[in-house]
């Protein structure tokens, strides 16, 4: 945890979350005896600053969407899933980034997230992962239930050693797509300040 975020303490940036279940998650685990012990106290001390009330706090893209974004196609919804396929749909920028097979991350290699449809519309990113996800898993994982299941099924051993591997993929490009889903969506409002 503190490899992943820590460097933002010295090398500056700002942590954003879709809703508070990340200052929430991190909240529990800087309070867990476990991270406490595999953790100095310097280490969450600094970690602790992503909370509310700590000098960085993390930014809810949420809060944001909910009181200052609209795009048609989402159904006034601000759920980051019912955003990011209007949102793309809305935005030349972003079929621009990721309008060819150029995308390279910790679980894809040169995948395109902006993919048309037969009527020239933009294919849903979490149908996406879904096709990519059926393929190895009899479940596909395209959204939070299913990444739930999935995950408290790995932990409580329910899965088959040969389905283990599998699972923990999809599962890994599932979360490496609502990060991305965030970037995406902000990359947008960018653009459309511009304008």
């Amino acid at each position: 945890l503190y490899e992943s975020i820590g460097p933002i303490l010295t090398e500056g940036g700002t942590l954003m979350q879709w809703s508070p279940h990340e200052t929430r998650t991190l909240q529990t685990m800087l309070a867990s005896p476990i991270t406490q012990a595999e953790l100095s106290p310097e280490k969450c001390a600094g970690l602790s600053q992503f909370l509310q009330g700590g000098s960085s706090p993390m930014v809810d893209l949420h809060q944001l969407a909910s009181r200052h974004y609209y795009v048609d196609g989402s159904s006034a919804s601000t759920s980051i899933k019912r955003l990011l396929k209007p949102t793309i749909d809305a935005s030349d920028e972003l079929k621009r980034l990721y309008g060819s097979p150029t995308y390279n991350g910790h679980n894809f290699t040169n995948f395109q997230w902006y993919q048309e449809d037969a009527d020239g519309n933009a294919v849903d990113p979490y149908k996406l992962i879904e096709d990519f996800s059926s393929d190895e898993t009899s479940s596909p994982i395209a959204h939070g239930g299913a990444a739930v299941a999935a995950y408290s099924d790995l932990v409580l051993g329910k899965v088959k050693e040969d389905v283990r591997k599998k699972t923990e993929s999809s599962l890994l490009r599932y979360c490496e797509l609502d990060t991305l889903a965030m970037v995406m969506i902000v990359q947008a409002w960018k653009d459309f300040l511009k304008e």
